[in-house]
């Protein structure tokens, strides 16, 4: 075994330790400057990558953040959640993405929108806030995730895209708001366009 890969091995621990994270599986990088609030609140599988300057936010004590294996979160990005956000493995993303699971309360004009606290959605009596972002899916620069989402397995979401809606497995989606722009079809075998007015 070279030196690089026994430095390597020292490194990964002692960072999770400085970080404060004790859920995690194997080695995980985390770059410079990157900030996790609630660290025990959150998962990393193997092979996890948080690029630096970014920040990691579970704003409750119930709230949980989990991030599969040799996924990697791009520099500058920010995660936050009040339910559930779930990352799914080989997940790619570009920097400067926004994900969370809720939104900022504004509708009280007695009260400025900083003090309103954030949006839950209520389902059965129990919060359901949650974005689940599936296996081998790409995010690009920019992209904003925010409500309770689902974004499927092997899609790409473009650069600048605001996702509020679900997005199915195997899509192409973009746009302010994110819409399906091809969909991969099995019968064919061809990523195919898709045609939003016809469904």
């Amino acid at each position: 075994m070279n030196i690089k890969k026994i430095v390597k091995q020292l490194i990964y621990p002692f960072n999770c330790f400085r970080h404060g994270i004790s859920n995690h599986e194997g080695y995980i990088y985390i770059g410079k400057a990157c900030k996790f609030v609630r660290p025990k609140r959150m998962q990393f599988a193997k092979g996890v990558c948080i690029m630096p300057y970014t920040m990691l936010v579970a704003l409750k004590d119930t709230a949980n953040i989990s991030i599969g294996e040799r996924s990697e979160i791009g520099m500058f990005s920010r995660i936050g959640c009040i339910g559930s956000v779930e990352i799914g493995n080989h997940v790619l993303t570009g920097p400067h993405v926004f994900i969370a699971d809720y939104n900022h309360e504004y509708r009280d004009i007695s009260k400025p929108i900083m003090y309103q606290g954030n949006t839950t959605r209520i389902r059965d009596e129990k919060i359901s806030n949650k974005v689940v972002i599936g296996d081998d899916t790409w995010l690009g620069t920019n992209v904003v995730v925010v409500g309770t989402v689902t974004i499927g397995k092997h899609c790409v979401i473009g650069a600048n895209s605001v996702v509020t809606q679900d997005i199915p497995d195997y899509c192409v989606a973009a746009g302010i708001p994110c819409k399906i722009i091809k969909k991969y079809n099995f019968g064919t075998g061809i990523w195919e366009k898709y045609n939003n007015d016809n469904h």
